[in-house]
């Protein structure tokens, strides 16, 4: 079972080095199922550059580079797969943004069977979200996971259109949530105002620390510390613009250390705008 959603410089931990495009081969393994070919066209066919055409091959190098993919990992590690189809015991609970420029598995360097993802817009944890609660639920119940991250991102689409509060339709029930943050830290916002990128830079890893408030204070986790479980909580920040997870000091093993570090980490905060406005 898995589910994915279609969602200040301390403790760097530097992203693993992105793969190359893979080609696939022209030789195959006749037991497995063949990546599909392209037929070769004639000069000047019109056919073959409307729009429809080109998006079908499109979607068919996503299967060939699969098909590619599965090859060169067999090669690699022939029991790969047998071995993952066994069962899954990842250590972690990805709870992210459904941004496709933040992979968890990639970012972090794991494997496939190694983290547990869960993804929407603006990674949010919010107590009504079924959804999130399941994934939680099983990865904390189920799978016993160790330790949970809540990753956002600086530049998030979905917490920039939260501050701006323009008439997006549906989304703008889902955002809100964000919203409600600005009024709730209004003097750290204020104090933030003069400069926009700091403002939503700021915006951006508050809401990160408000999703592990949230999370700890839901009634699977207050369950599980009370059960003595190991399992801990951590808020990190992404920068696209580096490659660079940074730890926002939030991270929790019980009520009273997520109490503490969440306070903890709002002062931060509120030190690194006012820092930021002397400067």
């Amino acid at each position: 079972m898995s589910s994915t959603n279609n969602n200040n410089n301390s403790n760097l931990t530097t992203p693993s080095a992105i793969s190359p495009t893979i080609t696939p081969q022209n030789s195959h393994n006749h037991d497995e199922p063949q990546p599909p070919q392209q037929q070769a066209c004639v000069p000047n066919c019109n056919t073959c550059t409307s729009p429809n055409v080109t998006n079908s091959i499109e979607i068919e190098q996503l299967i060939a580079n699969n098909h590619a993919w599965s090859t060169r990992i067999k090669q690699e590690d022939p029991g790969f797969f047998a071995h993952l189809a066994q069962a899954q015991k990842p250590r972690f609970l990805w709870i992210g943004c459904s941004d496709s420029r933040v992979p968890a598995e990639r970012l972090t360097g794991l494997e496939s069977g190694q983290i547990f993802v869960h993804r929407n817009v603006a990674n949010l944890v919010i107590h009504t979200d079924l959804n999130c609660l399941s994934v939680l639920q099983y990865a904390v119940e189920v799978l016993q996971v160790e330790h949970i991250i809540v990753c956002g991102h600086y530049g998030c689409g979905g917490v920039a259109a939260a501050y701006d509060n323009p008439e997006l339709g549906l989304i703008n029930n889902w955002l809100l949530h964000i919203r409600d943050l600005t009024f709730k830290h209004s003097e750290l916002i204020r104090s933030c105002e003069s400069n926009r990128k700091r403002l939503l830079s700021t915006l951006c890893e508050l809401n990160v620390v408000e999703q592990c408030f949230n999370l700890g204070n839901s009634t699977i986790m207050q369950s599980a510390w009370k059960k003595g479980q190991n399992v801990k909580i951590h808020g990190w920040i992404y920068g696209i613009h580096d490659g660079y997870l940074r730890d926002l000091g939030v991270t929790a093993s019980s009520r009273e250390t997520l109490e503490l570090n969440y306070k903890n980490a709002i002062l931060k905060l509120k030190d690194n705008c006012s820092l930021g406005n002397s400067n």
